[in-house]
């Protein structure tokens, strides 16, 4: 990847970040307005709609500093801290997510809790409806595979996002939209895999990241 494919890619994220973060932080602003309004009556949900959403945005920061970050590099092969990530963030979110604590496989490279967080992130948005997001790990020919599974109604990939996964997209056309997945397959070749996503049936969908073991 070149230098300038790296800023793009760079600039993209940020945008990608910020229009997801910028929701909750507005709803803070306007629980404090409310707050300062006066209002008896309107000051407890005033005060439930700052905090509720200021814990949003806390938890959105910090899932993202692993998954965008050189933090998610750093952590090692220790899933633990991903998977928590994970459950603070699926409690903001319309899917819920049924990923055991305890399966937590060993052996797997430095960056596949990185790699998972995206994968999450990519299953999540496949559910607009809500259902359920479900983390699966085995053994392949040598190789670790990882499924992250979306099954809920009307589950399936936007437009962007296969955009974004296609083998062929040139840099110059990704978005704020197409550039996570694009993103996420770039982090499943870095570590040597490839990452594979198939609709095994109507409203389920799966994605299938191949690491060498």
């Amino acid at each position: 990847m070149d230098h300038q494919t790296e800023l793009r890619v760079a600039e993209l994220l940020a945008s990608r970040l910020c229009h997801d973060v910028v929701g909750p932080i507005g709803a803070v602003n306007n629980g404090m307005e409310l707050l300062n309004d006066g209002e008896p009556d309107m000051a407890e949900d005033a005060l439930k709609l700052a905090t509720q959403s200021a814990q949003q945005a806390a938890d959105l920061l910090q899932y993202y500093r692993m998954a965008y970050g050189l933090a998610g590099h750093r952590q090692g092969g220790d899933l633990k801290p991903m998977h928590d990530l994970a459950v603070r963030l699926f409690a903001h979110h319309k899917a819920s997510l049924d990923w055991s604590a305890t399966a937590m496989p060993a052996g797997l490279p430095d960056s596949a809790g990185k790699l998972i967080l995206n994968m999450l992130l990519l299953a999540g948005e496949a559910l607009p409806r809500g259902g359920t997001v479900g983390v699966l790990f085995a053994e392949d020919e040598g190789m670790h595979e990882i499924q992250v599974v979306a099954v809920g109604a009307d589950a399936g990939l936007r437009e962007e996002t296969r955009a974004g996964l296609a083998d062929d997209v040139p840099v110059a056309e990704l978005t704020p939209r197409s550039v996570q997945p694009y993103f996420t397959k770039q982090l499943a070749r870095a570590m040597d895999g490839r990452l594979e996503v198939a609709a095994v049936g109507p409203g389920h969908l799966r994605l299938t990241a191949k690491l060498p073991a």
